[in-house]
């Protein structure tokens, strides 16, 4: 129920949530960022296969990210919650890495593509939003 609510959360929030410096920005998102107004000079275009590909490694990266985030919280200090952020960042990278179709680059590309282009922001969401129940 926590899980299936977290994630409704996450397919129809258009803001980014990161954790305040647990993981790397890139891949810290609890959601699919909203765009920003800030201008793109190009547009990059990705197909739907690469985007259900994202679409499963970012429910992954989110997993992964739950579980770290109570443990980072309660690292009794700086060295320890370095540690965990370490660690955290390499199992999301390795979450992405073992999702089919897609690298943590591509990965990326798409998150920061999304963060100014409203259109891909919203397609992910509702994608995400379906995948999210189908897992449930």
């Amino acid at each position: 129920m926590i899980l299936r609510n977290r994630l409704r959360m996450a397919a129809t929030a258009v803001a980014v949530s990161a954790s305040a410096a647990m993981l790397s920005p890139a891949l810290a998102q609890d959601a699919v960022p909203s765009p920003s107004p800030a201008p793109q000079a190009q547009t990059q275009s990705f197909d739907d296969q690469k985007l259900e590909a994202f679409t499963v490694a970012f429910l992954a990266v989110s997993d992964v990210k739950e579980q770290y985030t109570e443990r980072f919280r309660q690292a009794p200090s700086d060295d320890e919650k370095q540690q965990v952020q370490v660690e955290a960042t390499k199992q999301m990278e390795q979450a992405v890495d073992q999702t089919d179709g897609i690298s943590v680059d591509e990965y990326n590309q798409i998150i920061q593509t999304a963060q100014t282009d409203e259109a891909l922001a919203q397609k992910l969401n509702g994608m995400i939003g379906e995948a999210a129940k189908t897992q449930n």
